[in-house]
C-alpha cells in the first residue's frame, strides 16, 4: 500500500461525520428517487397494457336523448374511410350513493353503468360481479375512502343494493366527475357497474341515463389525426342524421383514461429534476470540502510535490474518498429504494387512481439514472474542482497561497471604529465567502422544498375557495335542451305524455302510428266503396263494400293489437295509452321554436328567481405542445341578478380573471378558440381591464344571451341551463347536471387527501437537507479556522467565548439566507407552478400565506440551531496543539 494510500482510512475516520453526512443525503436521495421512478415506470407500462386487456375504448359521443338505429349506421358508415369503427352502447346513471346505517349527509355520487363485456371491461380485486339485480360493484379508491367493504349494504337513488365486488374501470383511472375538472374527485365521486335490470330499476327511481356510446376503430394503431378526423366525421354524421350530439371525447383527451399516466410522467420528471440538483449541490459541497481538506494539508502537498509526487496521484487521492463515497451511496440508494421504497411510492398513487393490482417491471434506464449519472457527476464535478485547485505551484502550497489571496490576505482593511468582534465576525465571514454563498443556495434549495411543500395545501384550499365563490348561485343546473320552467298544468300533461310515450321502444310508437295510418286509409276504402254501392247499386258493388268493412275491422283490429303493445310497455291499459296519445298529439313537434315545459310545477316563487343562461365550451390552443384549454363561454342576462356588475350586451365580451391572468392577455389582443365538434373558429377581443371579471380561478367568457346565440346560430330563444338559488325539480331527459358549493368544497377536500403524504414526504425531505448541509458547510468553516481557534485557546479564551465569536457569525449569515431567500423562492415558486400547470385545465394562483413563510423560516432556523450544538462541540474539541502546526 503506497503512503497516500495508507492515509486514506486515517481521513475517513477524521472527517467521519462529514463523509456520512454526504453518504446519508445522497443515499437517500436516490433510494427515494429510484424508488418511485420504479414504481411509477412499473405503473406507466400496466397502463400501456390496459388498452388490449381490458378494451378501452378510442373515444366517446354522448348524445342528448337515445341514439336510432339508424343515426348509429349513419356513424358507423362515416367511419369506413379509415377501416370501420365499432359502437358500443355505454349509458351511464349519476346515483346518490348512502350507506344504510352512519352515513353523514355528504352527497356521493355513482356513476353507475350497466356491466359491460366488450369494451371499458372492468377488473375486479376483491369479490365478484352483480350477478342479481340488487347488488353492485364499486371503484377501490371511492369504496376505500368511504369506508365500504364486500357485503355492505348502500342505497342507490333510495333503491337497497349489496356490494358485491370491489373493481377498477380502465375508462376511469382517474375519477373525474366531469372532463374539464381541475382533479380527481375520489371522495364524493365514484364508478360503479349493477346488471341490466339493476340498471332498468336505477332509471325508474328517476335515475337521468347519459346516453353515451363508446367507440373502437378497427385499426387500433390509427393515426391520432386520422382518428380525429374519423370522430369529427361521425359526428357530422350523427347531426346529419337529427341526433343532438351533446359530447365527444378522444381517448387521448379523456382524463379518465390519461391523466394518471400523464401524472405519473409529470412527477417523474420533477423526480427526475429533484434529484439533479440534489446531485449537483452535493457535488459543489464536495468541492468546497474538497477546497478546505487541500488548503489545510497545502503544506502536505507541497512537500510530496517538492519530492517528486505526480500532480495526478495527488488528484487522484484527494479524489478517492468523494469517489468511493459517491459510488457506495449511488449503489446502496438504488438498491433500498427498489426494495424498500417502491411499495410506499405506488401507494402514493394507488390512493389517488384506480389501476390494477401492481406488479413490477424491472428498468435498466432508471438504474443508470439513479446510480450510474450521479456517481459520475459527482466525480467529475469533484474531479473539476480538484484540477482548479491543484494548479498552484510547489512552493504555493508551501507557503499555504492554495486558497489564492482574499479577504484579509489581500490586505483589507477594515474601519478602526468597528469593535474587535465585529471585525473578527467580519473576517470569518470574508475568509469563508465561498462556502457561505454555497450554504445560501443550500438553504434556498432546501426553503424551497419546505416552502413547497407548506404552501401547497393553503393554494389548492385558495383555488377551491375561489372556485366555491365564483358560483354565483347555490344551484348552476345544466341542461341537455331548453325546459321551459312556466307552463298551465295543460301543457305539463301534454309534455308529460309525450314524455312517457318516448321513454319505450320507438319501434311500438311506429307500429301504432303505421297501424292507425293503414285504418285511415282503409276507413277511406269503405267509404268510397259504400259511395259507389249508394250510387250504382249491383252485386259487385255490394261485394266491394262488404269486403272493405271487413278489412277496415281487420286494421282496426290490428290497431288495438299495436296499442295493447304499447299499453304493455306503459304498464298501463289500452284507453290510458290512447289519452297519452290523444294529449301528446296537441303538441306541434315540428316547430323548433316550441319549447318541452317541465312536467312538474316548481311554484312561482321559484321559477320568479330561476334565470336562464347558455352556455357552451370551446377550446383554446396553450402553445408549445401544452394540449388545449377547455373556455366555458356563457351568454346570460344583461341585468341579471346573479352575475352582478358584470357588464354585457350590444357585443361586449367579458374575460374570466383567471384567463388573463393565466395567458397574459393584453389589452387589444384578439384570441382565437375552436370548436372541436363543428370545426369552427370564433375570434375574440380583449378591450381591456373593464372587460375584466371574476376572481383568478375564472376560466370563462361572458356575453349576452342575445349576442351567445348570435354568435353560434341558435334559435333568438335558446338557453341550456337555469341559475337558481333555490333547488329546482327538473325532468331526467332534459336534465344534465347541477353544480353546488358542495362540489366545489369537495375539490379541496381532495386535493388535501390527495396531497397530505407527499406534503409530509417533501416537508422531511426539506428538513434532513436543511439539516445536512447546515452541518456540512458551517462545519468546513469550523475546521477552515481550528488554528485559530486554537490560537484564542493558547491566549486563554474559554470556549463559551469562541463559540460566541464563530457560532455567532455562522448563525447571523443563516438567518439572513433564510430571510433574504424568500423572495428567490416565492418567485421560484410561482414559476414552477405555471410551468407544471399550464397543461392542465383551470388556473391555480400561488398562495403563499404569512404563517408559512414564517413556519419555513422558524423550521430551518430550529433545524440549525441543532447543527450549533454539534459545532460548539467541535470548538471543544479543537486542541493547543494545532497552534504549533503552523508552517511559515
Amino acid at each position: 500500500m503506497t503512503p497516500l494510500a495508507k492515509r486514506l482510512p486515517r481521513e475517513l475516520r477524521r472527517n467521519i461525520g462529514k463523509y456520512l453526512g454526504i453518504f446519508l443525503l445522497m443515499c437517500g436521495s436516490i433510494a427515494l428517487t429510484s424508488g418511485f421512478l420504479l414504481a411509477a415506470h412499473s405503473i406507466g407500462c400496466l397502463i400501456d397494457d390496459m388498452r388490449d386487456a381490458y378494451t378501452i375504448e378510442d373515444g366517446r359521443v354522448t348524445t342528448s336523448f337515445e341514439a336510432t338505429k339508424d343515426e348509429l349506421k349513419a356513424a358507423e358508415d362515416a367511419a369506413d374511410d379509415v377501416g370501420g369503427v365499432t359502437l358500443y352502447k355505454n349509458f351511464s346513471i349519476d346515483a346518490i350513493i348512502k350507506k344504510t346505517a352512519g352515513d353523514d349527509g355528504t352527497k356521493r355520487t355513482l356513476r353507475t353503468y350497466a356491466h359491460r363485456t366488450k369494451v371499458d371491461i372492468a377488473s375486479y380485486c376483491e369479490g365478484k360481479e352483480p350477478k342479481t339485480d340488487d347488488e353492485v360493484a364499486i371503484d377501490r379508491v371511492f369504496a376505500t375512502n368511504n369506508d365500504l367493504a364486500v357485503g355492505d349494504k348502500v342505497e342507490l337513488e333510495g333503491r337497497a343494493y349489496i356490494i358485491c365486488g370491489i373493481m377498477t374501470q380502465p375508462d376511469s383511472q382517474a375519477l373525474f366527475l366531469n372532463n374539464s375538472d381541475f382533479t380527481v374527485n375520489t371522495i364524493t365521486y365514484g364508478v360503479a357497474e349493477v346488471t341490466d335490470g339493476g340498471f332498468a330499476a336505477l332509471e325508474d327511481a328517476g335515475g337521468a341515463p347519459a346516453y353515451t356510446y363508446s367507440f373502437t376503430f378497427t385499426d387500433r394503431d390509427l393515426p391520432t389525426a386520422d382518428r380525429i378526423d374519423a370522430e369529427q366525421d361521425m359526428v357530422e354524421a350523427l347531426t346529419d342524421a337529427d341526433a343532438r350530439v351533446d359530447d365527444l371525447i378522444d381517448a387521448d383527451s379523456n382524463q379518465g383514461i390519461g391523466y394518471a399516466r400523464d401524472d405519473v410522467d409529470g412527477d417523474s420528471m420533477m423526480w427526475m429534476t429533484l434529484l439533479d440538483i440534489i446531485i449537483v449541490i452535493m457535488a459543489f459541497v464536495f468541492v468546497v470540502l474538497t477546497d478546505a481538506t487541500i488548503e489545510e494539508e497545502s503544506a502536505i502537498i507541497g512537500t510530496l510535490l517538492a519530492s517528486g509526487y505526480r500532480r495526478r496521484e495527488i488528484v487522484l487521492h484527494y479524489l478517492a474518498l468523494p469517489a468511493i463515497v459517491g459510488v457506495v451511496a449511488a449503489l446502496l440508494g438504488t438498491a433500498l429504494g427498489v426494495v424498500f421504497f417502491t411499495e410506499p411510492m405506488r401507494s402514493l398513487y394507488y390512493g389517488s387512481y384506480s389501476l390494477p393490482p401492481f406488479q413490477v417491471y424491472w428498468s435498466w434506464e432508471i438504474f443508470v439514472k439513479c446510480a450510474v449519472v450521479p456517481a459520475a457527476a459527482l466525480i467529475l464535478i469533484t474531479l473539476v474542482g480538484l484540477l482548479r485547485k491543484m494548479g498552484k505551484t510547489p512552493l504555493q502550497f508551501l507557503r499555504h497561497e492554495a486558497g489564492g489571496k482574499s479577504g484579509t490576505k489581500r490586505g483589507l482593511q477594515l474601519p478602526e471604529r468597528m469593535g474587535f468582534v465585529s471585525r473578527f465576525r467580519l473576517r470569518i465571514f470574508l475568509r469563508n465567502l465561498g462556502n457561505f454563498a454555497t450554504l445560501f443556495v443550500g438553504i434556498a434549495f432546501a426553503s424551497l422544498l419546505l416552502l413547497f411543500g407548506l404552501a401547497i395545501l393553503p393554494t389548492m384550499t385558495h383555488y377551491a375557495d375561489n372556485l366555491e365563490t365564483s358560483l354565483v348561485a347555490e344551484h348552476q343546473y345544466t341542461l341537455k335542451a331548453p325546459l321551459e320552467l312556466e307552463g298551465t298544468a295543460e301543457e305539463r300533461e301534454q309534455w308529460s305524455a309525450l314524455e312517457r310515450l318516448q321513454s319505450v321502444d320507438g319501434a311500438l310508437l311506429s307500429a301504432a302510428q303505421d297501424a292507425d295510418d293503414e285504418l285511415d286509409d282503409a276507413a277511406d276504402a269503405a267509404q268510397a266503396a259504400a259511395d259507389a254501392a249508394t250510387s250504382a247499386p249491383s252485386a259487385e258493388s255490394l261485394a266491394a263494400a262488404q269486403d272493405a268493412l271487413a278489412k277496415v275491422q281487420d286494421k282496426k283490429d290490428a290497431l288495438y293489437a299495436r296499442l295493447d303493445d304499447l299499453a304493455d310497455a306503459l304498464g298501463c291499459d289500452r284507453d290510458e295509452a290512447i289519452d297519452l296519445i290523444d294529449k301528446a298529439s296537441k303538441i306541434d313537434t315540428d316547430n323548433d321554436d316550441i319549447h318541452p315545459v317541465n312536467t312538474t310545477d316548481n311554484g312561482a316563487g321559484a321559477i320568479a328567481q330561476a334565470e336562464k343562461y347558455a352556455v357552451y365550451q370551446l377550446q383554446y390552443d396553450r402553445g408549445d405542445g401544452n394540449g388545449q384549454e377547455t373556455i366555458s363561454v356563457y351568454g346570460i342576462s344583461p341585468d341579471s341578478r346573479y352575475w352582478k356588475d358584470l357588464n354585457v350586451g350590444d357585443g361586449r365580451v367579458v374575460f374570466g380573471g383567471g384567463l388573463l391572468d393565466k395567458f397574459g392577455w393584453s389589452e387589444g389582443q384578439k384570441v382565437t378558440l375552436s370548436d372541436k365538434y363543428e370545426d369552427e373558429h370564433y375570434s375574440f377581443e380583449y378591450a381591456g381591464k373593464d372587460c375584466a371579471w371574476g376572481s383568478k380561478s375564472d376560466m370563462n367568457i361572458y356575453m349576452s344571451i342575445d349576442d351567445f346565440n348570435e354568435l353560434f346560430g341558435n334559435d333568438a330563444t335558446y338557453f341550456n341551463g337555469y341559475v337558481s338559488d333555490e333547488k329546482l325539480d327538473l325532468d331526467a331527459r332534459y336534465f344534465a347536471g347541477d353544480t353546488t358549493p358542495d362540489d366545489m368544497r369537495a375539490v379541496g377536500d381532495q386535493f388535501i387527501g390527495m396531497m397530505s403524504k407527499m406534503i409530509g414526504m417533501m416537508v422531511g425531505l426539506a428538513v434532513f437537507i436543511f439539516l445536512l448541509f447546515m452541518y456540512l458547510l458551517t462545519k468546513a468553516v469550523i475546521d477552515h479556522s481550528a488554528r485559530s481557534i486554537s490560537y484564542m485557546k493558547v491566549f486563554g479564551y474559554r470556549d463559551s467565548e469562541i463559540s460566541h465569536l464563530y457560532i455567532r457569525s455562522i448563525t447571523l449569515c443563516v438567518a439572513a439566507s433564510l430571510v433574504l431567500s424568500l423572495p428567490v423562492i416565492i418567485g421560484s415558486l410561482t414559476v414552477i407552478f405555471r410551468s407544471m400547470l399550464l397543461a392542465y385545465n383551470g388556473n391555480i394562483e400561488i398562495y403563499v400565506p404569512a404563517w408559512s413563510m414564517a413556519a419555513c423560516v422558524g423550521i430551518g432556523f430550529v433545524t440549525y440551531l441543532v447543527v450549533a450544538l454539534l459545532h460548539m462541540r467541535s470548538i471543544k474539541r479543537v486542541g493547543l496543539a494545532e497552534a504549533l502546526k503552523v508552517q511559515e
